[in-house]
């Protein structure tokens, strides 16, 4: 007896894959939550954007202004290059719009000891914008946190940027609901 062979799938064999795998989907889309999602593209956003600020005035030896934006949800660079505290007619400036969907919002608890959506300890206001000052040594003008979220509703797509003085460093934190937790970007 001859055994005949058989190359491929039969036409049942493939339904039940597709069926099993469309019940699989079903199942796992509504678990996905997009507003978390966009909160840390957001925050991932904003710290590499302090981060940047601080490596180029490290790196070019003048100051960088990062002024917020809260209406329209967008961030301003600009690379004083004149060391002015100003936006001159020779400095570098870059808008930075969020992530779409998220806006700057009110912290639900304060991180260490600042709260609000835009907050610096020593604040500066340039052009009518709260601004942070990287300066060429590396340091930023003051401590401050910036918290964004995708559902403003919900607090646990809270996150935050906390900004050092001392040292200009930029940390993404995250809301669980009860405490800020660093994220790890």
């Amino acid at each position: 007896m001859q055994m005949s062979r058989r190359r491929g799938f039969s036409m049942i064999e493939l339904l039940v894959t597709m069926m099993l795998m469309t019940i699989m989907i079903g199942i796992a889309i509504p678990r996905i939550d997009l507003a978390h999602m966009h909160s840390d593209a957001a925050l991932r956003q904003l710290t590499m954007l302090c981060i940047q600020a601080q490596r180029t005035a490290l790196t070019k030896q003048y100051n960088v202004i990062v002024s917020v934006d809260q209406t329209t949800a967008r961030v301003r660079t600009v690379e004083d290059r004149n060391n002015s505290g100003t936006f001159d007619a020779g400095d570098h400036m870059v808008w930075t719009a969020l992530e779409s969907g998220v806006e700057f919002t009110a912290a639900p608890a304060p991180l260490d000891g600042i709260s609000g959506a835009v907050s610096f300890v020593r604040p500066k206001v340039i052009d009518s914008f709260q601004s942070v000052i990287f300066r060429r040594n590396g340091a930023a003008s003051s401590d401050g946190v910036i918290v964004v979220s995708a559902k403003p509703s919900d607090a646990g797509s809270a996150r935050a940027v906390f900004i050092t003085q001392s040292t200009g460093r930029a940390d993404g934190y995250k809301y669980n609901g009860s405490a800020w937790v660093r994220a790890g970007i």
